[in-house]
């Protein structure tokens, strides 16, 4: 043989022992139990049938006969809906195992521990190559169908007779072990003591769809009534009670609701007012018909208070402030009192109190707290700085200008409207500024029809801007200004008299105009009244001994004529009677020349030899002269605002401690002014003055 041929057969020699093919019995044997639920993999299938019953677990156990070896394998189940009734299980038993094998299958109704329910065994003869089956058919007891045996069959269902009642149900309230876990209606509390939603005591217990609630004996609604007037509480709806018997604060719901007080039995629909500050009768008004809270005066004490309720709420007492306030005199009415002679009372003292203090100077209504300062060398808002920001062209003088010809005489002004001012003089000259302008426009026409003009001496300027004149021709002359002939003239009755003062007050478009006139021989004093109107309505009237040349007041309840040609006098005109009479408080005095009323209880008058009289409301009286000279004129804002011209052309101060003077060139006839910043003078030769300085 050659050496080749040796070497193949070796080598096949060694494949041969190497590379065996296995046989049948190989392939089936060594798998023991297959995977789960495989039923065609080994030697024999092992089916499980239990109609009517699903095991939660499955042991198959396989015994060889010959060895009493044994192999056995758990297939856990959940028992649910849906679970198949039947199981299969492959087996191949051992190589080393016989072919007559024990099969056993036991059943329990949750996992493979404790005693089964069903144990079946059998006995099979197992063919190489071939599958044999082995069939099992467990009877379980389940008599609810729940797919739990009874616990008498060895299972775990602890009422075989309901369906609802096995192990894993959910436990209900309904006094049965649902989930036969031995405990009954766990974790619903039932018999513990327990709260109603409305606070009434009671017990938990099962309700008839398995759950658990609070049951209480009685609950029943009532209205409140806390203060036991018989009617409920209208702010509280219906309460709780827990009681059969309701207690004394509660009312049946068919009592009244409507309580709007319930703390109060007072209180109630229907209940008498009283006078307490509660709505008694719960109308929604309180203390209605006492008045409460209105003014009242006090009997014993005469001080004012506010009506509030007496203590027994029966009707009502006059209470009077915790505390009086402190009134000061307001003398020149400028709502501010002096800095002294404070009083403190429940009301005002007089008629001239008033609460605010402060006043730095009581006697010019221009001066005090918080004041517009003026420029006219006065500490107006009381800062102890005189004319700070107001006089804007160096300290305050009298400016001046020449109207019309030098030779006029300008006797008369008066101011309208706000910088409105009209003059008259001599030969009917007459000029007006209208507000606004910073001139004088002179009016033409001699305002008569005879060749001789006539001086005219009085003027009143009307709001409107007319102007009412009088003069020497007996003549009421109405201008408006560009009226060549003086508009309506109205001649004055009497003989030959001649009108030396006017004063008027606004009556629409017209107005009611006094003035005061006298005879040629100065031996009658006359007066008269015209209405403005056409036709006018004129009264001249004898008064007394005559000349009267002054005529002023701040109504024509308020008003003065003066005069006198031996000695002075006064007369007061009285509306009612639309007459006047003579003022018998006048001290002995010279003849007067003119008046001034500054308000209800404060006028000057001013006449010859230096005469200054002083009326308070009551009485005239003397005040402190500023020379022995004829006075011809008076203005006045207050007791220290006093403004007096005389006969030289001088022009007197009075500030409330002394007088100052101010010479002018030549005479002047006529003084007005709205305040001391805003004052005109007029007279010779065709002078016109202003303080302080000309407007612009």
């Amino acid at each position: 043989m050659s050496r080749f041929r040796v070497l193949w057969v070796s080598l096949l020699g060694l494949a041969l022992v190497r590379c065996t093919v296995p046989s049948l019995e190989d392939l089936w044997r060594e798998r023991g139990f297959c995977a789960l639920g495989d039923e065609d993999c080994g030697m024999l299938r092992i089916r499980v049938e239990s109609p009517g019953f699903v095991p939660g677990c499955v042991r198959f156990v396989a015994r060889d006969d010959a060895s009493d070896a044994e192999l056995a394998l758990s297939v856990p189940r959940r028992p649910e809906s849906g679970t198949p009734s039947s199981i299969s299980q492959g087996f191949s038993p051992p190589k080393s195992w016989g072919l007559s094998v024990r099969v056993s299958v036991e059943a329990f109704s949750s996992a493979c521990e404790g005693a089964p329910v069903s144990v079946q065994s059998q006995k099979a003869s197992l063919k190489e190559g071939q599958t044999v089956e082995v069939t099992f058919v467990l009877s379980v007891t389940d008599a609810d169908q729940d797919g739990f045996p009874s616990r008498d069959a060895g299972g775990s269902d602890c009422d075989d007779t309901r369906a609802d009642v096995h192990p894993g149900a959910t436990e209900r309230c309904n006094g049965v072990d649902d989930d036969c876990d031995n405990a009954v209606d766990e974790e619903f509390g039932v018999g513990g003591a327990c709260s109603s939603g409305e606070g009434c005591a009671g017990v938990r217990a099962c309700q008839p769809d398995g759950t658990a609630a609070c049951v209480v004996p009685v609950v029943q609604y009532a209205w409140a009534d806390e203060d036991g007037d018989g009617h409920g509480d209208v702010t509280r709806g219906a309460q709780p009670v827990c009681t059969a018997t309701l207690p004394s604060n509660r009312l049946p719901t068919t009592a009244p609701h409507d309580d709007c007080l319930d703390t109060n039995a007072g209180v109630y629909p229907g209940a008498p007012e009283r006078c307490n500050g509660l709505d008694d009768n719960c109308n929604g008004a309180e203390d209605e018909g006492f008045f409460v809270g209105t003014s009242c005066v006090d009997n014993s004490s005469g001080c004012h208070g506010v009506r509030a309720c007496n203590p027994a709420g029966t009707d009502t007492l006059c209470q009077l402030p915790a505390s009086f306030p402190t009134w000061y005199p307001d003398d020149d009415e400028d709502s501010f009192g002096q800095t002294d002679a404070g009083v403190v009372a429940c009301s005002p003292p007089g008629e001239r109190f008033v609460s605010p203090s402060g006043d730095c100077d009581d006697g010019n209504p221009f001066t005090h707290p918080g004041g517009r300062e003026l420029c006219d060398s006065q500490d107006n808002d009381c800062d102890g700085i005189a004319d700070e920001g107001t006089c804007v062209e160096g300290s305050p003088r009298w400016a001046w200008q020449t109207i019309g010809d030098g030779g006029t005489r300008w006797y008369g002004v008066s101011q309208y409207g706000d910088g409105g001012v009209w003059i008259v003089g001599s030969q009917a000259a007459r000029a007006f500024k209208q507000p606004g302008d910073g001139t004088f426009t002179l009016a033409n026409g001699a305002c008569t029809s005879s060749p001789t003009p006539p001086d005219l001496l009085s003027v009143w300027a009307h709001p409107n801007g007319n102007a009412y004149m009088m003069g020497s021709d007996s003549h009421v002359v109405l201008s408006h200004g560009n009226n060549d002939n003086c508009g309506t003239r109205r001649m004055l009755l009497g003989e030959a008299p001649y009108g030396s003062a006017l004063q008027g007050f606004p009556a629409g478009y017209y107005a009611e105009l006094h003035g005061v006139s006298t005879d040629m021989d100065a031996s009658v004093a006359g007066v008269f009244q015209v209405d403005g109107g056409s036709p006018p309505y004129i009264v001249s009237r004898d008064v007394g001994p005559g000349p009267l040349r002054g005529l002023h007041g701040q109504s024509p309840e308020t008003m003065f004529a003066v005069g006198g040609r031996d000695a002075g006098v006064i007369y007061r005109y009285s509306p009612g009677a639309r007459s006047w009479s003579a003022d018998t408080t006048v001290p002995a005095v010279s003849p007067l020349h003119d008046v001034r009323v500054v308000n209800s209880r404060l006028a000057y008058a001013v006449g010859a030899g230096g005469t200054v009289l002083v009326w308070d409301g009551v009485s005239w009286s003397r005040h402190v002269s500023p020379s022995g000279g004829d006075l011809t004129d008076v203005l006045a804002f207050g007791r220290n605002s006093i403004y007096v011209l005389n006969n030289t052309g001088t022009l007197f101060r009075y500030d409330g401690r002394q007088w100052s003077q101010q010479k002018f060139v030549g005479p002047v006839h006529d003084i007005e002014g709205t305040s001391p910043e805003d004052i005109w003078i007029v007279g010779y030769p065709g002078i016109v003055f202003h303080y302080p300085l000309w407007p612009q």
